[in-house]
């Protein structure tokens, strides 16, 4: 699944040059947005991975959409962009939990790496969640079957759905891995 970032700037051309490096660079689909009082509607509709903020707005400024995010218990990341950096607004954006603080004027492969340092890291903590999700669950032939599952999938992204292959490679028999693999295709 294509990961979602969402540009918060009152600065329309600051949007479009963050549009057009996201655009251009990655893989990433990103929306913006130039009134940060949109936010919590926007949020309500649609869900986002990272989220790339202006700390100076009208309305909510950088650190209230961190805020806000953080309130919320939303999953995304945050990463607060600035002309007017200072120590103490690094701490503040630090101790809310911000991923990464950076100051205007920035190079778009500073935007780029960190961009995507804060989405794999979003993508490991999902991940670890699924399966935190798996040792959880009861009875362990609930838990063994979503394993089962997680694992065949995993092994067919990196090597195929060839069902001899899967099994050869997995251990686990034919029918299971077909049983799997069928119950994994979405449905019409």
């Amino acid at each position: 699944m294509i990961q979602k970032i969402l540009a918060v700037d009152d600065e329309p051309h600051m949007l479009k040059l963050l549009e057009r490096i996201i655009k251009e660079k990655t893989a990433f689909n990103i929306m913006t947005i130039n009134n940060s009082l949109e936010i919590p509607s926007v949020l309500e509709q649609n869900q986002f991975d990272l989220i790339i903020t202006d700390l100076k707005m009208p309305g909510m400024d950088g650190l209230d959409v961190l805020r806000y995010i953080k309130e919320k218990k939303y999953e995304a990341e945050v990463i607060i962009i600035t002309a007017f950096g200072s120590l103490e607004s690094a701490i503040e954006a630090l101790s809310h939990g911000v991923f990464d603080y950076i100051t205007k004027p920035f190079k778009k492969e500073q935007i780029i790496y960190t961009v995507d340092r804060a989405l794999r890291f979003q993508g490991m903590k999902k991940e670890i969640a699924g399966l935190a999700g798996i040792f959880n669950m009861e009875p362990y032939s609930a838990a063994l079957k979503s394993f089962e599952k997680e694992y065949i999938q995993r092994l067919a992204s990196k090597i195929g759905d060839d069902i001899n292959i899967l099994a050869e490679h997995s251990g686990l028999s034919r029918d299971i891995i077909l049983s799997i693999l069928q119950s994994s295709r979405p449905t019409d």
